[in-house]
């Protein structure tokens, strides 16, 4: 009978954790048992009638929100202490002082720990969004100049424009200027989530900037972005060091925080004959500890990558599917050719083929099981990873439209040799087939349109099976090169 009593008591303040008055009135304590059973009902109602009533488009808004993330903290710290009181509470109603004085300790162990143990996951909670909303506040640093319309947050555009950036900074080069080395624009259809990736090589030349802008004056047409030898990092005049010029030169640009993204973004602008309406920076080398802190990437090797050579840190990534860390990842995509050696690393297209991999598997093989149990590792790997002129506000709606872009038709077109020449670009001949790639993504799924051009990219296909010609422009899906190939 003492046994019983004992697994009774236990049992009781076991069930109280998790459906709260329980245990009241098992105790005969009605009342109290009832409110606290109903105002628990009543939460978990709300909370679910509340996610289905917002739906996602809504959460995902709420869940970005700083506002949001500041309740977040306080039910936490508010449920981190009020559960442990009830657990506790839960345990005396059943009286265990009538049990023999073995049993009660027994008992009272067993209903302290699981005190305890219900602070954890409120910890963890207010810990991992309060986390979350540090990095997100020190990444998306810039505000709206007005509220966002819900109704209409781009303000009646069709089309969202975002330079997408990788640059080369890495702790060995501190006070050195970053380079874009992967420069990339997406634009996306804002009602479908169809996109077109653009992609143009870090070493094209002679870069037009906006009429009336600071970098149009300093470099005028027809010459354009050029810098004498010396005065630049690297080859001054290409495209990659329009960023360098920019952030090192604030007497030219001014001194606002995104100086050197606006200069890019003017540039690209020029480039595409398009409004490019944001820009997001990846620091190459702080991808590799993104991809540490999600344990690795799962890439198609298509051959033998050298990279470091000659270098005691070198190394090869061999041919292969391979699980992959952060180092090998990034020299996966940044390896180039080098004289002599045994395997190539390819030339600059090969390149920005392959850091595109690494992005999209990395895009594609984040799972929400993996952001919770690396959350804060990722926080931590993010703040010194990226740079954005993308306002906090809009974060949510980014969201929604990332969502879109995942179930869309994704192309990709690359003005890359030899079809084009980056050392005297055409860019009237790029505007003309942006224009068409752009009139062809938009046109509804099945159909086709006139080229305007012999060179422009046709549109992919949707969904999962969504499939990209490669041809002499440098049209490809944009996981085609580090897909597994598929057995049978």
């Amino acid at each position: 009978m003492q046994r019983s009593n004992t697994l009774s008591v236990i049992g009781w303040t076991l069930l109280s954790a998790i459906a709260p008055g329980a245990a009241h009135l098992r105790a005969g304590r009605r009342w109290t048992g009832a409110v606290l059973l109903t105002l628990y009902l009543v939460m978990l109602a709300t909370v679910v009638v509340f996610v289905l009533v917002k739906g996602k488009e809504q959460l995902a808004t709420l869940v970005l929100d700083p506002a949001t993330l500041n309740v977040v903290v306080g039910v936490c710290v508010a449920g981190g202490l009020a559960w442990p009181a009830l657990v506790i509470s839960s345990y005396v109603v059943l009286r265990p002082g009538t049990l023999a004085r073995r049993a009660q300790g027994v008992t009272a162990a067993v209903a302290g720990v699981l005190a305890i143990g219900m602070i954890v996951p409120f910890l963890l909670l207010g810990t991992k969004t309060r986390a979350g909303d540090d990095a997100i506040g020190d990444i998306f640093k810039e505000q709206l100049a007005k509220p966002v319309n819900q109704d209409d947050p781009w303000d009646g555009r069709k089309r969202i424009n975002i330079a997408l950036l990788g640059g080369d900074g890495a702790a060995s080069r501190q006070g050195v200027s970053i380079r874009t080395d992967s420069i990339n624009v997406v634009s996306i259809d804002v009602k479908t989530g169809d996109a077109v990736l653009f992609s143009l090589p870090r070493e094209m030349e002679n870069a037009p900037f906006p009429p009336g802008s600071a970098m149009a004056t300093r470099f005028p047409p027809p010459k354009n972005f050029w810098l004498p030898p010396g005065q630049g990092r690297g080859s001054g005049d290409l495209l990659n060091s329009v960023w360098t010029f920019a952030d090192l030169h604030p007497e030219v640009t001014g001194h606002g925080r995104t100086r050197a993204g606006d200069a890019v973004k003017g540039a690209l602008g020029q480039i595409l004959g398009l409004r490019i309406d944001y820009y997001m920076l990846v620091n190459m080398w702080g991808v590799a500890r993104l991809i540490d802190a999600l344990g690795g990437v799962t890439i198609h090797v298509e051959r033998d990558i050298c990279y470091g050579v000659g270098r005691a840190d070198g190394g090869v990534v061999k041919a292969g599917t391979h699980r992959l860390n952060g180092e090998q990842a990034l020299w996966y995509g940044r390896a180039r050719d080098h004289p002599g050696s045994t395997c190539a690393g390819g030339d600059n297209s090969t390149r920005m083929r392959r850091q595109q991999c690494v992005m999209n598997a990395m895009l594609s093989q984040l799972s929400p099981s993996t952001v919770l149990l690396r959350f804060n590792s990722l926080a931590k790997a993010a703040k010194s990873t990226f740079v954005t002129d993308i306002p906090r506000e809009l974060l949510g709606q980014l969201a929604l439209l990332a969502d879109k872009v995942k179930s869309g038709r994704v192309s990709t077109m690359r003005f890359v040799p030899p079809a084009y020449n980056p050392a005297y670009p055409d860019f009237p001949r790029i505007r003309k087939v942006v224009r068409a790639t752009l009139a062809r993504a938009s046109a509804p799924a099945g159909t086709a349109k006139p080229s305007a051009s012999p060179t422009a990219s046709p549109t992919a296909s949707p969904g999962a099976t969504k499939k990209a010609t490669t041809q002499q422009t440098g049209v490809s899906k944009l996981s085609s090169t580090c897909t597994a190939p598929q057995s049978g």
